[in-house]
């Protein structure tokens, strides 16, 4: 037990009560009053006061738990038949017999992992999960890890290695196509292991359409596969996989369900009715063009495209519809051109207020990459510096620009990605999520691997362009790993990457200890900076760091030619998901994305060329180049021609009529209910299969049914409201349990954020038990209250004031008997 600060205060406000105590015994004095008596007493008040206020010792308090309470939670899902079983018996036999412990096991086609962890939970334990984790059920897996966690209860994850290969399959995409147009879907391949060659056949309403043969090294493979439907209705496309590497044959075929809808009205506003804009839309919509939207009357479209339109030519109360139309759930495509946004007085206009973006140049500060390495062992903590450290990435994240690619790494016995990789600071949702996940970042224990954490942050930076920059936050305390460190640092390209070494220095210091260059731990880190020519910053905990990444550059066109390169910068997003965007482009708008909208696609250099978000309940598109006669030629032909249409489709939303009865369903897995949501006038009658659905009304002209699917296969789906019969088709897959397949990393990150810690099968033999012996010492801090300190000092001062003046009464009254009796 040893106290970490002299002395502190519950209440340290009131410590101003000594002021006024102070004055006005200085005015009773300058009035006359006795001098000894006010000080005795501005001292006695003054004391009490101090006690008011609280004073405490603030005393750190170590208790090691010598028989912690262990949970082995065993999954022995479907999913794990892929790996040995018995592993999870065989660590619970091994901690029975030396610690309190009992098995929890999971079975069946439902892995709820989240679920189990929370049953299991009691604050203060250990649960040991042997699980491939993947969670398909229940609550959020790094959701209850991060909660447990915050209990005291510390989770473990023992993985295996796969003895056999599994493949699943699966179709992703939207679940409405438009008659006549290209429908973009995924093919998605997973693999439990690393290295397999399959082959992929795909059927269009059971008509073979394409064969390929496929080599996979990674656990996901998304394979791009388009269609086009030419009827009205439900139509199916199959995907099957063949393996000799395969061990379940169940998850092999996936089918998916498209409806097919008429093609929505879209309004075109353009002064150009010969563009490939143009075309493009007249072949693929419903679409009228007219000059101004003053007299349209909007609703009757699922779309409105403007094509290089001056602010001028909007009338306000144009506007004033168009905002009204967006914001009710229409959708909006802005085409720039020599005529629109920053060329046709969009600053601070009206139009703008609905726009992703602004029309002024947005300033680029080149292609940058950070990653930030932050220092989570116990001696950070012990010297109270990993708050700081938290403080400052914060404080760094908040500075980085929307060009900016960051990633954050924490290393203390062992380096964890806290980030998942490098994301883009133009997400402001990427930024919270970063700040949040630092937020909560727990003390590591095991040493100080810092070593590790270089290099998992060298990992990240790897096969990135432009700037690069690793910032390695430390106390200093790095001895056992500084030659490991060395090593990893010299395999790197210094000339890429710019590294930055931060030391904390902390307030606890040995006083034993000699300051030599073998222990300092300003040495350690400096001489690593030396070795790559990178800085070394010492800080004070109070002190702020500082930095500025990247330099303002001009988007030049490449190679002095007259031309900008574009690339896809967002992957994930409906629009951009299945594209290969290429090519490049004469010209664009300098325009600058607004907080909350997403970048997809931009010049190199960083400029927007499409940027989307939601206003309101509409979307709304903006396409900083032009319509193709004049710019942006290379958008609407080739690989890029899809670019419109999946812009166009994410602006229109659901493609289908607002009126009569309108069924959003979808495909479902086995074990897992479904649901129909069914807008109409009056109550609808639904039959899946042959089996009746019982349905509620949920709101106004919404009414929803849930589905129970007992076996795989091709379903009709009928709903009958008003005299009108409405038919379907929907597909009942293998059950999730089949396709994730493997260990899932995400699981495996969410145990090391949370300050556990991942093992395989022999390290859990010969490791784990003392792990969690080292685990089980609890750090609290304790208040010893020191008022009665005070009370004691202020009753002994008024006590030795009344003895005093008792004494000196009675030597005055002796003195004055003794000149009596003279």
């Amino acid at each position: 037990m040893t106290a970490s600060v002299p002395i502190a205060f519950e209440n340290i406000e009131y410590l101003l009560g000594v002021l006024p105590v102070i004055v006005i015994g200085w005015v009773l004095i300058h009035k006359g009053a006795r001098r000894s008596l006010i000080l005795s007493r501005i001292i006695i008040v003054s004391l009490l006061v101090v006690a008011l206020a609280g004073p405490y010792n603030p005393v750190t308090v170590t208790e090691i738990n010598e028989t912690p309470t262990i949970t082995v939670l065993s999954d022995e899902t479907e999913s794990m038949d892929i790996f040995e079983s018995g592993t999870a018996e065989e660590i619970f036999d091994k901690l029975q017999d030396t610690t309190p412990a009992r098995m929890e096991k999971m079975g069946g086609l439902r892995s709820d992992i989240g679920d189990e962890i929370l049953a299991s939970s009691t604050g203060d334990d250990h649960i040991i999960v042997v699980s491939d984790g993947n969670n398909n059920f229940g609550s959020d897996l790094a959701e209850t890890i991060d909660f447990v966690s915050d209990t005291g209860t510390v989770v473990y994850a023992v993985t295996q290695t796969p003895e056999e290969n599994d493949l699943s399959v699966e179709i992703t995409g939207a679940r409405t196509a438009v008659i006549g147009n290209e429908n973009l879907v995924g093919v998605e391949v997973r693999q439990a292991k690393s290295n397999t060659t399959y082959k992929l056949s795909i059927e269009v309403d059971g008509s073979p359409v394409s064969s390929q043969t496929v080599t996979q090294t990674k656990p996901i493979k998304i394979v791009g596969f388009s269609s086009t439907f030419q009827s009205l209705g439900p139509h199916l496309i199959t995907a099957r996989i063949s393996s000799g590497d395969d061990m379940r044959s169940g998850n092999n075929v996936f089918n998916k369900t498209i409806y097919v809808v008429p093609k929505p009205r879209i309004l075109l506003v353009s002064p150009d009715d010969d563009s490939p804009l143009y075309k493009i839309l007249r072949n693929l919509y419903e679409t009228n063009t007219v000059s101004s939207i003053d007299d349209a009357n909007l609703t009757d479209y699922k779309a409105v495209v403007l094509d290089n339109i001056n602010d001028g030519r909007l009338s306000g109360s144009s506007i004033g519809k168009l905002r009204e139309y967006t914001a009710s759930g229409g959708g909006l495509l802005v085409v720039g051109g020599d005529n629109s946004y920053d060329f046709g007085d969009y600053l601070d206009s009206s139009i703008e207020a609905i726009l992703p973006v602004e029309s002024y140049s947005s300033a680029y500060a080149g292609s940058v990459n950070v990653v930030l390495v932050l220092d989570i062992s116990g001696s950070i903590s012990a010297h109270e510096a990993l708050d700081v450290e938290k403080a400052m990435a914060i404080n760094l994240l908040n500075d980085m620009g929307r060009d900016t690619n960051v990633g954050v790494v924490a290393y203390g016995g062992d380096a964890i990605s806290v980030s998942d990789g490098l994301l883009p600071m133009y997400s402001h949702a990427n930024r919270d999520t970063l700040e949040d996940k630092v937020s909560k970042l727990k003390t590591g224990w095991g040493g100080t691997s810092m070593d590790e954490g270089i290099s998992t942050a060298a990992d990240m930076l790897d096969n990135t362009s432009g700037q690069k920059y690793m910032l390695v936050f430390s106390d200093g305390a790095v001895k056992d790993s500084f030659e490991d460190s060395k090593i990893e640092i010299l395999g790197m390209d210094s000339t890429e990457t710019e590294m930055i070494f931060v030391m904390i220095k902390t307030n606890v210091v040995k006083e034993r200890e000699v300051k030599t260059d073998n222990n300092r731990g300003d040495y350690f880190l400096k001489v690593l900076a030396d070795q790559v020519g990178g800085d070394f910053i010492q800080l004070e905990l109070d002190q702020r760091l500082d930095l500025k990444f990247g330099q303002e550059a001009p988007d030049l066109p490449e190679d002095g030619t007259d031309a900008y390169a574009i690339v896809r910068l967002d992957e994930e997003h409906f629009i951009t998901r299945y594209l290969n965007i290429s090519g490049s482009i004469s010209g664009y708008n300098d325009v600058t994305q607004k907080v909350g909208a997403r970048r997809l696609v931009t010049t190199s250099m960083g400029k927007p060329v499409v940027t989307v978000w939601e206003f309101g309940l509409g979307r709304v598109v903006s396409l900083s180049s032009d319509n193709g006669n004049m710019w942006a030629g290379a958008l609407y032909s080739g690989e890029n021609a899809r670019l419109l249409p999946s812009m166009v489709n994410w602006a229109v939303g659901d493609p289908r009529p607002e009126d009569g009865i309108v069924v959003y369903s979808g495909d479902m897995n086995l074990g897992s209910p479904g649901t129909v949501i069914i807008r109409s006038n009056e109550m609808p009658a639904v039959v899946f299969g042959k089996q009746d659905v019982p349905v509620s009304q949920t709101g106004e002209r919404t009414y929803e049914g849930v589905i129970e699917p007992e076996h795989i296969d091709l379903f009709n789906l009928e709903v009958s409201a008003g005299g009108v019969t409405l038919e379907d088709t929907a597909a009942v897959n293998y059950p999730l349990e089949y396709r994730d397949v493997g260990n899932d990393p995400d699981f495996l990150e969410a145990v090391k954020h949370s300050g556990g810690r991942v093992y395989n099968v022999d390290q859990a033999r010969s490791l784990l038990f003392s792990d969690i012996r080292k685990n089980s010492i609890m750090t609290s801090e304790e208040h010893v209250s020191l008022s009665w300190l005070f009370l004691i000092t202020a009753l002994l001062v008024f006590l030795g004031e009344v003895i005093m003046r008792r004494a000196k009464g009675i030597i005055e009254i002796k003195t004055r008997r003794k000149g009596r009796g003279r």
